[in-house]
């Protein structure tokens, strides 16, 4: 295992990599790895078969659907292997969080209006600069409607059991967060000492470069 490698594994309509020049500036002591949401579609649940270098990687970030997926591949994560899930779900429709309907109006607007829907959908991600909004709805629109619906589904039908997870895990929120809201937080009650909130930070994740590691 290489433990100066981070291996990045992404959210819903999403690439890591498209930030990999503030990755490299930020953590310039690790070599990295991403696992772009190409790799998560059809099937999320066996990415990590699929991608088997990540097995190699000390520490595995996660972010948005990539922590439900990692959480639900526990059983196939090292012990040694360091754990940082940013906007962590375990169960995205979740009490006081998404509603079945409003993801079933999500998958509608993906697969009528793509774009529009995607622009929406970040503006919930929270403050960031203009270009960095438009680098990221013209990275999710190579993703094609039905790979960005299939996503949609699997957030909408699947949960994750933590009751693996253990204290090698960093379970980061964010309290203005509008995708993954704080209350997704108390499924993970059992993990509080793995738990850290930025207060100010919303779903954006390079605002949560400096908390990671």
């Amino acid at each position: 295992m290489n433990a100066n490698e981070i291996a990045w594994v992404s959210g819903w309509a999403s690439d890591i990599s498209i930030w990999e020049n503030r990755i490299y500036e930020r953590f310039p002591n690790f070599s990295h790895r991403f696992v772009d949401y190409f790799d998560l579609i059809p099937n999320p649940d066996e990415f990590w078969d699929d991608n088997r270098g990540i097995g190699e990687a000390g520490v595995v970030v996660g972010w948005s659907m990539g922590t439900l997926t990692i959480l639900r591949n526990l059983h196939k994560i090292r012990e040694e292997q360091k754990l940082v899930l940013v906007c962590p779900i375990a169960d995205f429709c979740a009490k006081g969080c998404w509603q079945p309907s409003a993801l079933r109006a999500t998958k509608q607007g993906v697969l009528q209006n793509t774009e529009q829907t995607l622009m929406s959908f970040s503006a919930l991600m929270g403050n960031m600069e203009k270009a960095d909004r438009e680098k990221w709805v013209e990275n999710a629109m190579r993703y094609s409607p039905n790979q960005l619906a299939e996503g949609l589904d699997y957030l909408m039908q699947k949960k994750a059991d933590i009751s693996g997870l253990n204290s090698n895990a960093k379970l980061i929120f964010g309290g203005q967060d509008k995708v993954v809201p704080l209350a997704q937080k108390e499924l993970f009650s059992s993990h509080k000492e793995s738990i850290v909130v930025c207060e100010d930070f919303g779903h954006w994740l390079p605002d949560y470069f400096s908390s990671i590691v």
